[in-house]
């Protein structure tokens, strides 16, 4: 490490210039190895410079390379959070060489005929208990708390219920339309 010069300050940026220029090879391949690319990689070797720059080295610190890498990492979570809070969106102009518009391929399929009208009429022809839920949920856009807190029954009843009234809708609704199902 560089000699500090005459009644230089511990902390002053040009010590912390020549520290940084010392360690910058090794805490470059940290943060690619971190970022994934180059670019951030700079872009955070960056900021960790700034932030050190700003707080001073304290005279207390023995291990000025762990001190930067804590800086370093602590600047690659920040520069990660920001990234996932400001997502990377294209313009609309950009162009896609190779991607081709998908077109629908053949009929459209028979569950699409089926309108809310129908599932009303498959509804009678399941259990009550299956069909509250189902209804509460569904049509009247309840959450399973507010429809447990209305029958008196537990959260995780209402879940078993609402899944139980789908596939009886299921067995309903494929053969008044003839649907396929998966096996």
């Amino acid at each position: 490490m560089a000699e500090q010069p005459e009644g230089a300050e511990r902390g002053a940026p040009d010590d912390l210039k020549a520290v940084f220029a010392e360690l910058r090879p090794a805490l470059l391949r940290l943060a690619e190895r971190m970022c994934g690319n180059h670019a951030d990689a700079e872009d955070v070797l960056q900021e960790t410079f700034l932030r050190a720059v700003r707080h001073g080295m304290a005279p207390d610190i023995r291990n000025i390379a762990a001190w930067l890498t804590t800086m370093l990492k602590n600047a690659i979570v920040d520069h990660c959070r920001k990234q996932k809070r400001h997502a990377n969106h294209e313009a609309m102009t950009d162009l896609h060489d190779g991607v081709t518009q998908l077109e629908p391929d053949g009929p459209e399929p028979a569950w699409s005929r089926i309108t809310i009208d129908d599932i009303h009429d498959a509804l009678d022809a399941i259990d009550p208990v299956y069909r509250e839920v189902y209804q509460l949920h569904t049509f009247e856009g309840r959450t399973y708390e507010q429809i447990a807190h209305q029958l008196g029954i537990q959260r995780v009843t209402v879940g078993t219920r609402l899944n139980r009234a789908r596939k009886k809708l299921r067995e309903v609704l494929v053969p008044r339309f003839g649907l396929e199902t998966k096996p």
